[in-house]
């Protein structure tokens, strides 16, 4: 079995950007456990294999599926009682670290609902015993780890929290081959397997995150530990062709993902070069005025006005706004973040999927006392500017780039999908939704087709256009003539997201697949 094969099975099925991962999750599945128990001993591995992406310390939003019922999990962490010494919020470092870490709040969110609702009986010490394993015992870095260190190199020595991630005992960094050991966080997962994932709240754990947080002099406190929650909540939706596309409410950007889709609700999708053009032409523009909304108006509704409704249903002004022939300029700053998106579908045809993020590559940079923990730099997420909805507030949720996403088929057929790469989520999920949904495409070749990204990506500033390179030539051509500036990228580079999917089928099929463009596995019962 390769790392890019479709898998399917009557029973269960699982995907996730890391093969570790997988593993636990698929033994998981195999002893009889829910959709849910395997997406939490996945994500606790991967909080683990790689660290760079997610981690404890960070955020994490989850999309459900039982018995027709769909419903999602928010797990992102508030803003704490003050801001840090310095009086701003930073983008790395302490000065960073200004928001709770909720990921572990969805995950009990998530194991009371497996619990009372699913039925299962996995306790913690089960679900977190191969991260626990991992950590303690040693796991072989992974490729992903290193590209990203070859890409941040002097990142360490600006902030040394990272070497024990970054080094070897002897001091050298890591290399192709080499495992890496993290005792400490191990330490953090066995407190955790014990007490529960509350106590990194209130319990043993979270004295000593608090502790850490006085150290090192932070802004974040016991009380703030302690006020974190993640509630199960109701989704939004958009009614898209023959079904219903459902994501996350705000403060995430699930309604840019969805007014994507309302704009191209507009339109038929044609397949000759020129409706190719065409289709490309109106994802894009269509993302251009979704995402200058969000940048303009996304925000916690707890604490400013937000108008889901008028996100959704759009006016025949806004319909017109695009141009069928012609580019709009793009302009607008982008958001830089590293996820990683995971699925499972279980015996009793139960879903459930995860998306947690650090928010950058790293988070924050900075572990918290002596837990090995490292904590996200998500505070980064909100306006600087004082009269933005998204503005800092105490106990204020920032603008959230996490968005997973749900289509149930009006014929009873349903699929979860997702993506990292913040801004571009909503740009791959639009493609994988086009190509499920309109073209008909199978899993294998929707996750195959060509991806585009608008704007800046992780390692250049350029404001273009980046498509794949196996777009068709005849189409990058009429693309210029819109004039759209077009950067070409490496046919299934990585710059353009890693995403996934997992299918329920009416007949009872479970069916998944990761993304060609990364080092994923997926397994089924």
């Amino acid at each position: 079995m390769t790392d890019t094969q479709r898998v399917s099975s009557p029973y269960a099925v699982i995907t996730t950007p890391q093969s570790d991962a997988t593993e636990a999750g698929h033994a998981i599945l195999r002893e009889g456990g829910s959709a849910i128990d395997a997406m939490i001993a996945a994500a606790a591995v991967l909080c683990v294999t790689t660290p760079h992406m997610v981690g404890l310390g960070g955020d994490a939003l989850w999309m459900l599926q039982d018995s027709g019922q769909v419903s999602t999990i928010s797990g992102i962490g508030q803003a704490g009682r003050r801001l840090p010494a310095s009086g701003q919020i930073q983008r790395r470092g302490e000065d960073a670290i200004a928001t709770t870490a909720a990921a572990l709040a969805s995950w009990e969110t998530a194991w009371q609902i497996s619990r009372q609702r699913w039925h299962s009986r996995l306790p913690w010490s089960r679900l977190l015993e191969p991260a626990i394993d991992k950590a303690r015992h040693g796991f072989r870095v992974t490729d992903s780890q290193l590209f990203w260190q070859s890409q941040r190199g002097p990142l360490n020595t600006i902030y040394p929290d990272l070497n024990a991630f970054w080094c070897r005992a002897d001091g050298g960094e890591l290399q192709a081959g080499d495992s890496l050991t993290l005792p400490a966080l191990a330490n953090s997962l066995e407190s955790i397997s014990k007490h529960g994932a509350m106590s990194f709240y209130q319990g043993e754990l979270g004295h000593a995150l608090a502790e850490g947080f006085k150290q090192r002099d932070l802004c974040l406190d016991q009380h703030d530990l302690a006020e974190t929650h993640a509630p199960e909540l109701e989704p939004v939706s958009i009614r898209y062709r023959q079904g219903r596309l459902y994501n996350v409410a705000p403060p995430c950007q699930g309604v840019v993902t969805l007014q994507t889709m309302a704009y191209l609700n507009q339109f038929p999708l044609g397949k000759s070069e020129t409706d190719l053009a065409r289709y490309y032409h109106l994802m894009v523009e269509s993302i251009k005025l979704a995402l200058q909304r969000r940048n303009r108006e996304l925000c916690d509704p707890v604490y400013e006005p937000f108008d889901i409704d008028d996100w959704l249903h759009l006016s025949k002004q806004e319909i017109q706004a695009i141009n069928l022939t012609q580019a709009a300029p793009w302009i607008d700053e982008a958001n830089p973040a590293d996820t990683a998106w995971m699925a499972a579908i279980d015996q009793d045809g139960r879903g459930a999927a995860i998306i947690q993020s650090l928010y950058f590559d790293w988070g924050s940079a900075c572990t918290i006392g002596d837990t090995g923990i490292l904590w996200q730099n998500r505070a980064a997420g909100f306006s600087s500017l004082s009269s933005h909805p998204n503005t800092w507030s105490p106990g204020k949720r920032p603008a959230h780039t996490l968005n997973p996403s749900l289509y149930k088929y009006d014929d009873g057929d349903w699929m979860l999908f997702g993506s990292q790469g913040g801004d571009g989520q909503p740009q791959t999920q639009t493609v994988l939704a086009t190509q499920l949904i309109d073209y008909e495409q199978s899993l294998e070749e929707a996750l195959h087709a060509p991806r585009f990204l608008l704007g800046r990506s992780f390692f250049d500033s350029t404001d273009n256009l980046k498509l794949e390179a196996h777009i068709d030539p005849v189409v990058l051509d009429k693309l210029r003539h819109f004039g759209h500036e077009l950067e070409i990228i490496p046919r299934l580079s990585p710059l353009a997201g890693l995403a996934g999917i997992a299918k329920y089928t009416k007949d009872g099929t479970r069916s998944a697949m990761h993304d060609p463009r990364g080092q994923s596995l997926t397994l089924g019962v």
